[in-house]
């Protein structure tokens, strides 16, 4: 609210809101010369304009007209209980010059500009900017002082439009020419789209001493408007003489729709000004409840909690709905569940519900649009949609120091026994080991078996599922032998170990776990870890970087270097750790590195053989190093004395580190068996590659990498197997291996390889012609609370995640 010197004229109204004003004044004849007469007229658009009015003798009105020294004038004109006030004088020193028009000041007179000083019952403001253009100026010859005056005024209030114009005479022989209209103002209200027409009719009167000449009516903007009626266009009318324009408005679309009816004439400002209004609405119409949905945070891709919107039908003719989509930037963060507004016809007061569910697609404010078409002119109707995404849990692995939680040569976690033919074992798996008892979908095992009876192999499945076509780890009779083995949790929080053939020892050490939802975050307070995949790289082996064999009771301490960033952000490293040439039958321990070594197995060897095994494995940054705490570390310690070779195929972050990969545990399945031509069309032959396309049903949204189990059948030589992507530019057959088998053998390794772009993985054999059986039990897909960009389905471009530089030569420890 503008506050004004002198009394305030009240609050402001807002001017859609006025729909009449005071009919102008008629006069009862027309003004005879000299004429005594003040005009008020104005922009509708300003605050203090009330409707054209005209105060004259000859309309009742009665005027004190006081001239000063310095061609001063004060004018006071009295109708019906209405007042109004003008103070004007010339620049200072000055005179007022007919033909001059002049720049108005409203605080006192100065040098440069003519004064003004305009009251209404007491109210005024600053009275600029502004001007006024004189018509009329006579002096008495004795006194000097005004006799007669004739003007034009304009003033705004501090405001960009002609707030107050209007002519001013007093004994003026100049003539003038006034009009009014009955409203400045008229809005329709509420009207139908389509509807019937609605019309108002506008008088005009004309009120000066002269006639008024009027154009040609027409709008601003027409739009719904039309002018149906009009004596007013081309004539020429007298004081106190009328006419009329009547006005029709249609609505051709929703919502509010203003314009003006501007009607030319002669008088000073040159034309009269009408706003007009409306408001289209639709006789199909519905409300929304609630007007928006707020999900706040919610995990990143993991389906989250679910909000409902309820439509109810408002309006008089029934509204008919489409199906419920999605719209907006970040649409695939949200999904309708539930819709039975689809297809409905809703009359008044019926309703229906639709259900949103979350799902944040990223990190941070995530906003959608949800869209209900129907029928009507508002189409689609829209109900906003937010959600903060924020890391999860899910996926993410948590490595453990290794602990033995079955032995059946002692009885630990299973009958003290040997697990005999086509036996199964029900292994309690959580809330052991360091394994929580809630929130883990899947455990990473090093399984042993030990003393077998008869050539046969274990199945590692999710207890309370039926038994699947795979293996876990396969063996011969007297074998020593272990795998790793990574298997959904099932039922109890179990899983289920079968052995196929003659009786056996089993032993299970627990290394990890993978988080099934945020339990362990929400317990713990800490987020697991992601798999960042590397192009297999060869970190120590012995027969090179020592020419000698690890000796018995003995580490080796290896770092690596993926850049300051990764090394410090690196929790456990993903190895192929393989036993060459061992002296006599015993096992290596992978861990940290940090005395003492947990009583644990991570290969578990025999005289003269060449035993690989996949690992995942811890890694600290030791200070008793000789390359002190700078390069993540982990240690393999050897039972008897052996050649080590040890390889890396990807490490785990600490879920900071762009474009990691997070699991899904899978009951274990079948993709290729070569001796049925399931994924191969059959053996391979000795340097010879084949590739493997992995089956769509396997796959989710994401998935850049596969856990396997990968199994040599009787090779007819010894040999080894390699595993890498498929079409990926920069990542070529490795120099290092995936499964070694002598001939004749039937040698399974865990493995972990990437996809590339269109799915595929390259298997390599060395020599001679082998059976290949790859059974999937994970995969891994791209997160995207951490994803850096836009990847295609099956690959991260992780290629850049390469060593730096040359790593420090590995050192020996003794126990």
């Amino acid at each position: 609210m503008r506050y004004l010197r002198g009394a305030a004229i009240g609050t402001i109204t807002v001017l859609a809101a006025v729909t009449a004003v005071a009919s102008p004044a008629s006069a009862a004849a027309v003004p005879a010369a000299p004429y005594t007469a003040l005009t008020v007229d104005g922009n509708p658009l300003s605050w203090w304009y009330q409707g054209s009015r005209v105060y004259d003798q000859a309309g009742g009105a009665a005027f004190t007209v006081t001239p000063g020294a310095g061609d001063e004038l004060n004018l006071r004109a009295d109708q019906a209980g209405d007042a109004w006030t003008f103070r004007l004088a010339p620049p200072s020193g000055e005179s007022w010059t007919v033909g001059t028009t002049y720049e108005l000041t409203g605080v006192q007179p100065a040098a440069d500009f003519a004064f003004i000083d305009v009251a209404h019952n007491g109210g005024t403001c600053d009275e600029v900017p502004g001007y006024l253009s004189v018509h009329e100026a006579t002096r008495d010859a004795g006194t000097g002082l005004l006799t007669s005056f004739a003007a034009f005024y304009v003033i705004s209030c501090g405001t960009n439009v002609h707030d107050l114009f209007g002519e001013i005479r007093w004994n003026s022989s100049v003539g003038y020419a006034a009009a009014g209209t009955d409203t400045m103002s008229h809005n329709f209200g509420d009207r139908l789209v389509g509807g019937a027409a609605a019309s108002k009719t506008i008088t005009v009167r004309s009120m000066g001493s002269d006639p008024v000449e009027y154009g040609t009516a027409r709008f601003d903007t027409p739009g719904a408007y039309s002018i149906t009626g009009d004596t007013c266009s081309g004539t020429t009318r007298a004081a106190g003489e009328t006419c009329t324009v009547t006005v029709n408005v249609k609505p051709t679309k929703l919502g509010s729709d203003w314009t003006f009816l501007r009607l030319p004439d002669n008088t000073v400002i040159g034309e009269r000004l009408v706003q007009l209004g409306v408001n289209g609405v639709d006789p199909r119409s519905i409300t929304v409840s609630p007007t928006s949905l707020a999900f706040g945070d919610q995990y990143i891709a993991e389906t989250g909690s679910t909000r409902s919107v309820t439509v109810t039908g408002t309006g008089d003719t029934p509204i008919t709905f489409g199906t419920a989509t999605i719209g907006g930037a970040d649409a695939s963060s949200f999904t309708v569940k539930a819709d039975t507004c689809k297809g409905a016809t809703l009359a008044k007061n019926q309703t229906c519900r639709v259900d949103v569910s979350a799902k944040a697609a990223g990190r941070g404010a995530r906003s959608a649009t949800l869209q209900l078409p129907n029928n009507s002119l508002t189409n689609p109707r829209t109900v906003p949609l937010t959600l903060n995404g924020v890391v999860g849990a899910k996926g993410t692995y948590y490595p453990l120091t290794p602990a033995r939680i079955m032995d059946t040569r002692t009885g630990t976690g299973a009958p003290k026994a040997k697990v005999g033919a086509n036996g199964t074992v029900n292994l309690q798996v959580t809330g052991r080991g360091g394994v929580p008892s809630s929130g883990v979908g899947a455990v990473v095992l090093n399984v042993t078996i030990t003393e077998p009876t008869a050539s046969s192999f274990l199945t590692v499945y999710p207890a309370g599922q039926t038994k699947p076509n795979a293996s876990s780890l396969n063996f011969q009779r007297g074998w020593i032998r272990s795998n790793s083995v990574t298997v959904a949790v099932g039922s109890g929080g179990k899983v289920a170990i079968n052995n196929l053939s003659g009786h056996t020892h089993v032993i299970v050490d627990v290394l990890g776990y993978y988080a099934s939802d945020n339990t362990p975050l929400l317990t713990s307070g800490r987020l697991g870890g992601q798999l960042q995949p590397v192009p297999p790289l060869r970190v120590f082996d012995s027969r090179s970087d020592w020419g000698e064999k690890l000796p018995a009771d003995n580490q080796v301490r290896v770092a690596v270097d993926y850049g300051a960033d990764a090394n410090w952000r690196m929790k456990a490293v993903v190895l192929n750790i393989t036993a060459v040439s061992p002296a006599s039958n015993g096992f290596l321990t992978a861990w940290n590195g940090e005395w003492p070594e947990p009583k644990t197995s991570t290969v578990n060897y025999t005289t003269g053989s060449i035993t690989p095994n996949l690992a995942i494995v811890p890694v600290r940054h030791c200070y008793d190093c000789p390359w002190g705490s700078e390069f993540p570390t982990f240690g393999v310690y050897t039972l008897k004395d052996t050649h080590v070779i040890v390889d890396i195929v990807g490490f785990i972050d600490d879920s900071s580190l762009a474009d990691g990969l997070r699991f899904i545990p899978k009951t274990p399945t079948r993709i290729v068996d070569s001796r049925k031509a399931q994924g191969l069309p059959g053996s391979l032959g000795g340097g010879r590659t084949g590739t493997v396309t992995t089956p769509g049903a396997l796959l989710t949204g994401g998935t850049q990498a596969l856990a396997l189990n990968v199994t040599a059948v009787t090779p007819t030589a010894n040999t080894f197997l390699k595993l890498w992507p498929n079409g990926v530019s920069g990542i070529n057959q490795p120099d290092v291996s995936n499964v070694n088998a002598l001939a004749g053998q039937i040698v399974a390794n865990a493995a972990i390889t990437q996809l590339g772009p269109t799915n595929k993985f390259n298997i390599y054999n060395h020599s001679g012609s082998t059976g290949v059986v790859v059974d999937v039990v994970g995969t891994f897909w791209r997160y995207p609370g951490t994803a850096s960009g836009a990847a295609v389905q099956g690959f991260a471009g992780s290629t850049a995640r390469q060593a730096t530089g040359d790593l420090p030569t590995p050192d020996r420890v003794q126990r």
